[in-house]
């Protein structure tokens, strides 16, 4: 079953080729996990949808009694244990031509559940590989990247060149040379002893999972900062890991450099990552202490 604009319908629902979405991107997105029958951090990623229907002005959108109200009619059709929960919102149908906002009044918006998202073994125990990517990252003043907006083009090109060179995911900068985040993830760096992620304001998105490991190292007593990280400080870095909803907390075992291409040898961005280190397996034991307590679950969901 498929919420779609208000009612349940069966997974032959359709939307308009006219809907701004399919035209433009012109929308939002959040994807949480489900564990044990209950999506993890469902306020947190509700508050994100609002505040990006704000940023994109979308008129006449659901609220968040809507959305609840969505949410608890999904859970009931669909009863899930582990899976994913997706949410959308269009700007809707474009009543007009061209760009004009004004030209959509009634959003599109859906609930979906998904199949679980579960990741090697590996991952977790040995770390991931990170491919340093070519493109620069938006910045705020460009686009709400605060948001987890639907124009994911940009984030799509630079995983695929991740995926290019053998990488499991990419590490973009911004447009000042500083860490940002990855394609799918937020990033976290140990230096110095204290745990960095960059601030909003360097482009990276307000991830959930960013926000309650943040939290989380508070209450721990872990140094952290949200803080700028030139990429070259990535080089006195002891641990750097990623984050989203749906992976939790990963370590990062190695950063590939860009190709040069004129037949130079690439310096290692990152050559004294401990993977995963001390503060990565601290956190990861406090995450996974966070989704037991929350829905009685264990994580991580593993393949």
């Amino acid at each position: 079953m498929i919420w779609i604009d208000g009612q349940l319908r069966g997974c032959d629902a359709t939307v308009s080729i006219f809907d701004r979405g399919l035209l433009y991107g012109d929308g939002l997105f959040e994807t949480m996990p489900i564990y044990a029958g209950r999506p993890f951090l469902l306020d947190d990623h509700l508050a994100r949808l609002m505040r990006g229907v704000e940023a994109l002005r979308i008129a006449n959108a659901p609220s968040l009694e809507d959305w609840r109200a969505a949410v608890s009619a999904l859970l009931d059709a669909e009863r899930p244990d582990n899976a994913s929960l997706r949410l959308w919102i269009t700007r809707g149908v474009n009543t007009g031509s061209g760009l004009a906002c004004a030209a959509a009044t009634k959003p599109t918006w859906i609930a979906a559940c998904l199949p679980a998202r579960r990741y090697a073994t590996r991952v977790y125990d040995e770390g991931m590989v990170l491919a340093l990517s070519a493109r620069e990252h938006a910045m705020p003043s460009q686009m709400p990247t605060a948001s987890k907006h639907a124009n994911y083009l940009a984030s799509i090109l630079a995983f695929d060149d991740a995926q290019a060179v053998g990488a499991d995911e990419a590490l973009l900068c911004n447009p000042r040379g500083h860490v940002c985040e990855g394609a799918f993830s937020n990033v976290f760096a140990v230096i110095d002893d204290v745990l960095v992620t960059p601030p909003l304001d360097e482009g990276p998105l307000a991830g959930t999972a960013r926000a309650r490991l943040l939290a989380l190292a508070a209450a721990a007593g872990i140094a952290h900062a949200e803080a700028a990280i030139p990429l070259s400080r990535l080089a006195d870095a002891s641990e750097l890991m990623i984050s989203n909803a749906l992976i939790g907390i990963a370590p990062v075992r190695r950063v590939l450099p860009v190709d040069p291409g004129d037949g130079a040898d690439a310096r290692d961005p990152a050559p004294n990552l401990h993977s995963p280190g001390p503060i990565a397996r601290r956190l990861a034991s406090e995450y996974a202490a966070l989704v037991a307590a929350e829905t009685g679950a264990a994580w991580p969901l593993l393949a």
